[in-house]
């Protein structure tokens, strides 16, 4: 398991206090219709006995981006789907939030590259690693990222868009130049929910 997907698959389990997770199933009803996110038909179908599909609509899972394993990107969710499939040393996750205002994710991505710079670099032996990011021209802003651990290296699009927030992270090869062709997939799913969440109310309003 990568190094820095571990924190995402602990927070799979964790809620906010309070009832987080009837928050998260109201919120999502209305505003992430099912079906929205563009892995939830191969989630939905039977998995084969190695492979694992997971599907949140929690408001209180951590971002899947999340170098500092920290609380970051919370403030101001109003709805929330996070799809995770893993399998032997393969991992791959969608996620998408929705803000109550463009500041609100504007502020969640900015948290999110203060986590970067953080957490660009740590650890030793085995437990070493270190992230790289360049800025890609995909819908308001976006970032795409590589995670560089021990034995093995994860991919990650981080993209803004209106008051949206779309994640997707792969495990697999990355070199620290970054180059597109490493990112081509994500970066087509990028592309994909940067269009497609402007179909949601206020979204790209």
């Amino acid at each position: 398991m990568l190094r820095a997907l571990v924190p995402v698959m602990v927070a799979a389990a964790m809620v906010t206090a309070g009832g987080g997770e009837a928050l998260a199933a109201s919120a999502s009803t209305s505003e992430l219709p099912k079906g929205f996110l563009l892995y939830e038909a191969k989630a939905a179908k039977p998995a084969k006995p190695w492979e694992k599909w997971q599907v949140s609509d929690s408001l209180g899972r951590r971002l899947e981006l999340n170098p500092c394993a920290r609380d970051v990107g919370r403030d101001g969710r109003r709805a929330m789907r996070t799809i995770t499939y893993s399998a032997e040393t393969d991992y791959l996750s969608e996620q998408v939030v929705i803000y109550r205002s463009t500041r609100a994710a504007g502020k969640a991505l900015r948290a999110v590259r203060d986590e970067l710079r953080r957490c660009a670099r740590g650890g030793s032996g085995h437990d070493r690693y270190a992230y790289k990011w360049k800025k890609t021209g995909i819908g308001d802003e976006a970032l795409r990222v590589g995670g560089f651990f021990f034995e093995s290296r994860g991919r990650y699009l981080v993209v803004r868009r209106g008051s949206a927030l779309a994640i997707y992270v792969r495990s697999g090869m990355v070199t620290k130049s970054l180059p597109p062709s490493q990112f081509r997939a994500l970066e087509k799913d990028g592309r994909t929910m940067a269009d497609k969440v402007c179909d949601l109310a206020h979204v790209c309003a």
